[in-house]
């Protein structure tokens, strides 16, 4: 790796890997509880659904760019810059950010034991939004 280009890359590619991981985790839950002695039967979904579709596509993206940047070698490719990976990473963070709201709102966002796909979404855009902005600093291509 080239130093600081490779560092943001291998933090967007972390990113990227968990918000791809989380959508196999469970996001929400319901029930489970005692109701008058009698037991509610518990529900729970994974990140595959809704909003998080979203969140999943944008890490497909930023997969399928960096896969590209690869593979062009050191002429590069124009969609594989800072920018780019930034305006991803911003969609899936708006994405995860109204479906914790959504699930909030219904009261389905037991936070943190019983939901960790959302935690795991959260960590992989902050990783994929920490990458971007590391690029920022990065020596560029030539």
């Amino acid at each position: 790796m080239d130093g600081g280009a490779g560092r943001f890359r291998f933090l967007v590619l972390l990113g990227s890997l968990a918000m791809i991981a989380s959508g196999f985790l469970p996001w929400w839950r319901a029930g489970g509880d005692r109701v008058s002695g009698v037991r509610v039967p518990a529900q729970e979904g994974i990140g595959l659904e809704g909003p998080g579709l979203v969140v999943f596509g944008a890490a497909i993206a930023a997969l399928v760019l960096l896969d590209i940047g690869y593979m062009r070698g050191r002429w590069g490719f124009f969609l594989d810059s800072p920018w780019v990976y930034l305006l991803i990473g911003l969609v899936g963070g708006g994405a995860l950010a109204y479906r914790g709201w959504e699930l909030w709102s219904v009261g389905y966002l037991p936070l943190p034991q019983q939901s960790p796909g959302l935690a795991v979404a959260a960590a992989g855009v902050a990783l994929l939004l920490y990458g971007a902005g590391a690029g920022f600093s990065a020596p560029r291509r030539s």
